[in-house]
């Protein structure tokens, strides 16, 4: 990435606590946590309330760090797991989760549509032993978990073999007039159909698709979702994620840009109206090293 677009994306983090949108509250209601798991997704939701929901665990190499996480936030109770789809950079972590005796699962969510991995036979496996099966979820379910009023807005049911992305659960989470949408691994394709699943795609944060592939996080997704902020994610990988090109849409949007590589495990904390973004790091080794990486003008 060029020294410029690494510093717009720093600028655009550091302003983030002058937006409306980010004023602190006293005593916030609801949490939703980024975990950095590397390359890979999880995500925490807490009502404030006792009803806990993991979504996506990571690699299956993540998985100690995501049970001690989870631990060190008093989390011994999952009301919900729910597997977006069959990746291992997105069950593994939960497997682990499954066959630890420190947190218990007590239901299992998934897109409907089985793996054929490996990986996925372990995670039916850890599933059968503790008793439960997978339930699957799709659109138009429309649920309430907790506090939250959810959409899914993908897949939809009698997809035949699907691409496992393609068949990615895409959710819209309601927080009273704090809205959030997790789109998985979709690309470009799926984004297009999601507009015509609800009456409004709008969200003031928005977990970008696919650690930030150049395929996913379209212009003109983005104008309909039109989000505050944008979370990526991501760690060391081959792919380039996230891409110059799906940064620059989203700074083009307006959307501030947080990612778990820069920032850590990032956590949305909100009473339903107002919202703050707390990055797990302090950004001022970031910007020292920014300032002095080689070959930086």
């Amino acid at each position: 990435m060029s020294s410029l677009l690494r510093w717009l994306t720093i600028i655009s983090v550091l302003f983030l606590g002058l937006l409306p949108g980010s004023s602190p509250r006293a005593e916030p209601q609801v949490t939703v946590s980024f975990i950095d798991v590397g390359q890979g997704d999880a995500i925490l939701i807490r009502d404030g309330a006792g009803f806990d929901i993991l979504i996506d665990g990571g690699r299956k190499s993540a998985g100690e760090g995501l049970i001690d996480y989870m631990l060190e936030l008093g989390v011994d109770d999952l009301e919900i797991m729910l597997a977006t789809h069959a990746d291992s950079d997105h069950i593994g972590g939960l497997i682990k989760v499954l066959e630890s005796d420190a947190l218990l699962v007590e239901s299992i969510l998934f897109n409907g549509y089985p793996g054929d991995t490996l990986a996925w036979q372990e995670f039916e496996a850890a599933a059968v032993v503790d008793g439960l099966t997978l339930i699957p979820i799709q659109y138009p379910q429309h649920p309430t978990w907790g506090g939250f009023d959810v959409q899914v807005l993908n897949p939809p049911a009698g997809l035949v073999l699907p691409d496992q992305n393609d068949a990615s659960i895409v959710l819209h989470l309601g927080y009273a007039q704090v809205d959030i949408l997790l789109t998985a691994d979709i690309d470009a394709s799926i984004e297009q159909l999601l507009p015509g699943r609800t009456s409004s795609l709008q969200a003031d944060i928005l977990k970008v698709a696919h650690h930030g592939s150049k395929y996913s996080t379209s212009a003109a997704f983005l104008q309909a979702v039109q989000p505050g902020e944008a979370i990526i994610s991501v760690g060391p990988n081959a792919y380039d994620h996230p891409t110059p090109e799906t940064l620059l849409r989203l700074l083009d949007a307006g959307s501030s840009i947080w990612r778990t590589d820069l920032l850590g495990t990032i956590t949305v904390v909100s009473d339903g109206y107002t919202y703050q973004m707390l990055p797990r790091v302090t950004l001022l080794p970031l910007i020292l090293q920014l300032h002095t990486s080689p070959g930086d003008p």
